[in-house]
């Protein structure tokens, strides 16, 4: 019965490994030199350049940064941070020629095409659909949200708004998942049964981190589900998760599954 349903079990072993409060401040530097939830992926033949913003410059944010200044037909041209020291110093490091300590001077900036948004995860859906309501393309870090409803909003609100939205679950892009996935699909490995993924981090994130974002389910184990999918080639169709604490004690009395420090998964697709 489970190879004619040919079922893939995920099995996810995860051990888990910057607040962001608006304020109100703008600098101008001046440098010389199918369904409701579904999103397509297109290619991009517009050679004009893709002016950008980007929220949020902790370490994804300047991870992304550096990134688009180094993309061909891409152009940075305002970063925000709350703590705009942050902003001021990505800035002038990347010759941006604005920077803010509010995230939507970002979005309502009229040169923007996309915003990039890489602040904390609490934040991720509200300035989704704020920049979707501005007619901006998104790049959103994972997660999309910190629970379903939210997720499902901002998705609605980039359909509706004619916008594209993308997340941060770049694994599909990494050239040895895809020849992973590759060999799967043409069955190089023979059928595939079970896939198997574990991931860990070095030492758990500050529970400051952890607080408010989601948990280990949104912030990490969406990586490890993402990739299941992307191997498996379909939709699961039934899923259970399990969370533990093991480690970080300092998180125990936090909300849902940001208790956890570990998440098992076995994903039937």
């Amino acid at each position: 019965m489970m190879m004619t349903l040919k079922t893939l079990v995920a099995a996810l072993a995860i051990a888990s490994c910057n607040a962001f409060a608006p304020t109100a401040q703008t600098i101008t530097r001046h440098h010389a030199a199918a369904s409701p939830l579904s999103m397509t992926a297109e290619a991009n033949e517009d050679k004009e350049v893709v002016k950008v913003g980007v929220i949020g410059m902790g370490r994804i944010g300047l991870v992304h940064l550096e990134a688009i200044t180094k993309a061909p037909g891409v152009t940075p041209v305002i970063v925000s941070n709350p703590t705009i020291s942050k902003a001021e110093a990505a800035a002038k490091q990347y010759n941006i020629p604005r920077f803010s300590s509010e995230a939507m001077d970002v979005i309502n900036d009229p040169e923007v095409d996309a915003v990039w948004i890489c602040s904390p995860s609490s934040f991720h859906a509200e300035q989704i659909k704020a920049a979707a309501a501005n007619g901006k393309h998104v790049f959103c870090e994972k997660p999309l949200a910190t629970d379903l409803g939210e997720t499902v909003e901002a998705i609605n609100a980039c359909n509706e708004a004619g916008v594209k939205l993308m997340t941060g679950l770049q694994r599909r892009f990494d050239f040895n998942f895809q020849r992973v996935q590759e060999a799967i699909a043409q069955k190089e490995v023979g059928q595939a049964i079970q896939i198997k993924l574990c991931s860990r981090d070095p030492a758990p994130p500050p529970s400051s981190y952890v607080k408010g974002g989601g948990g280990i389910f949104a912030d990490m184990a969406v990586h490890d589900l993402d990739m299941s999918r992307f191997l498996a080639g379909t939709d699961p169709i039934d899923i259970l998760a399990v969370g533990s604490l093991h480690f970080d004690k300092s998180i125990a009395s936090y909300e849902g599954s940001e208790k956890y420090d570990t998440a098992s998964c076995l994903v039937r697709y």
